[in-house]
């Protein structure tokens, strides 16, 4: 079995990978849902939610926070994502962390889980307070003694890079390829713009080569730039989900590696 990462280096990824049956499960879904059969995809997600599979719990909070086959209900969908954490999936909690600062829509609550990782460090400004993360309401309190425009400017922060990291994935042809990179993400919100540096790229050995032409393709520019599209199509998708506030420091800038690999 190969465990396939697409992960924020230095951060705490999933700790086991999926297994073949939870895999196996969660394609099937998707296999319906590109069906448009919703009323299976709805069955298939149910059974999956019974066998308590972490992906079936990220899976149904998108669902539900995007109205994918389901009726949207962002509640529902936040309540899934925090079990997807607690089961072991980390992007339920930063899917969570985006859709809470998309729209405003509980930017306290959206602070208070973008702390929760501390190996992520913010601009000191939107720091302030996190002593207080044990004490929710204390925490919230010292969130209305913020200067007018910080709260919105570091939701801003947290809700992009949360989106970004809760929803890259390993892209499939990657995957064919056995290609494993290291890319470093330059965020500024002040001009919401992001930019990717290429800090590793190794091809690996391709599993099931069929001949000299999948080697030659896995070596043309299109083939060793997938994960570089993967991340550059997150990001725009991402900035233009989020609108910037008005007034963000030029000063801020944020910086975080994304690693890709596969694990035999």
């Amino acid at each position: 079995m190969l465990a396939l990462g697409a992960t924020q280096a230095g951060a705490a990824g999933r700790k086991e990978p999926p297994t073949k049956p939870e895999s196996q499960a969660i394609a099937d879904i998707h296999d319906a849902m590109r069906a448009q059969d919703c009323g299976l995809a709805a069955s298939r997600l149910n059974e999956a939610l019974k066998r308590k599979y972490p992906s079936a719990y990220l899976l149904a909070g998108t669902m539900y926070e995007q109205g994918v086959c389901l009726k949207p209900d962002w509640e529902r969908a936040a309540r899934l994502y925090q079990q997807a954490d607690a089961a072991g999936e980390p992007q339920g909690r930063l899917r969570m962390v985006a859709g809470m600062a998309a729209g405003n829509r509980d930017r306290a609550a959206a602070m208070y889980w973008a702390l929760e990782d501390s190996t992520v460090r913010l601009p000191a400004e939107c720091e302030a307070g996190r002593e207080l993360r044990s004490e929710p309401e204390a925490y919230v309190a010292q969130l209305r003694k913020w200067p007018a425009g910080r709260l919105d400017a570091c939701v801003y922060l947290v809700g992009v890079i949360s989106a970004i990291a809760g929803e890259i994935e390993y892209p499939s042809m990657g995957v064919a390829y056995a290609i494993y990179g290291k890319y470093r993400m330059s965020f500024q919100p002040s001009t919401a713009t992001i930019e990717w540096t290429e800090e590793d790229l190794r091809l690996g050995d391709m599993l099931g080569v069929s001949g000299g032409d999948d080697v030659r393709d896995r070596d043309s520019g299109r083939v060793r730039q997938t994960l570089r599209r993967a991340l550059e199509e997150t990001s725009q998708r991402t900035l233009r989900r989020f609108t910037k506030p008005a007034e963000v420091p030029g000063g801020w800038r944020f910086q975080q590696d994304f690693a890709f690999r596969i694990v035999g």
